[in-house]
């Protein structure tokens, strides 16, 4: 009974330590051209999951999934790689979100803010709205 005890809770912590592991802040931190794509890196207060999904960047209803992940120090860094032209097509002000997955059957409107969402979706981060400027 006792080792079915510890069994129980070994399998609770670890299902909550998943959903606090996938949840953190996320921030984009640069974007630098290099060659023919725009590099555009976010960087999470924690890491961010590694498992057998992908992280997606959403920019209005446009997706990039192409990506480097590093999580260096207790904190999480993604890369996305988006052709320049791609980039260059992308409008102002467009909200930007990130997900583990794309696990949206439908995306949400494009004119609705990812942060009222991303609130009640786990693996979800919602980063403002697009500015070339960054």
């Amino acid at each position: 009974m006792r080792k079915l005890s510890i069994l129980f809770i070994a399998c609770i912590s670890f299902i909550f330590s998943e959903t606090v592991f996938a949840q953190s802040d996320a921030i984009i931190s640069k974007t630098i051209k290099n060659g023919l794509r725009i590099e555009l890196t976010i960087v999470g207060s924690k890491p961010f999951r590694i498992g057998g999904n992908i992280h997606i960047l959403h920019i209005g209803t446009k997706e990039f999934s192409l990506n480097k992940q590093q999580n260096v120090e207790g904190k999480g860094f993604i890369t996305f790689y988006i052709p320049v032209e791609e980039y260059n097509a992308l409008t102002e002000g467009e909200y930007v979100w990130m997900s583990y997955g794309n696990k949206f059957k439908k995306a949400p409107d494009p004119t609705v803010d990812p942060a009222s969402f991303c609130k009640e979706n786990t693996n979800c981060w919602a980063l403002g709205k697009f500015s070339k400027a960054l």
